[in-house]
């Protein structure tokens, strides 16, 4: 799911908005400074999209890679 789609009925919201909610939401679920800190650089990007486009793409690869950190964590415990 993009984050366009998740947004379609608050239209009311710009899109800076929309951004620092998804940024909020992704640095109460993450750890970039602990388990998820390689992961910065791509948050970095999410923060920083000045359109819905690049933020999308920069949101889904952050999601791929810490759903990959993840299950890399838990093969290791």
């Amino acid at each position: 799911m993009t984050l366009t789609k998740m947004f379609a009925d608050q239209e009311a919201q710009t899109f800076e908005e929309r951004r620092a909610e998804v940024v909020a939401i992704v640095r109460s679920a993450a750890d970039f400074a602990g388990a998820d800190y390689g992961l910065r650089s791509l948050f970095l990007a999410m923060c920083e999209a000045d359109n819905e486009k690049d933020l999308d793409e920069a949101y889904d690869r952050l999601a791929s890679s810490l759903s990959e950190n993840t299950r890399q964590f838990l093969h290791s415990a």
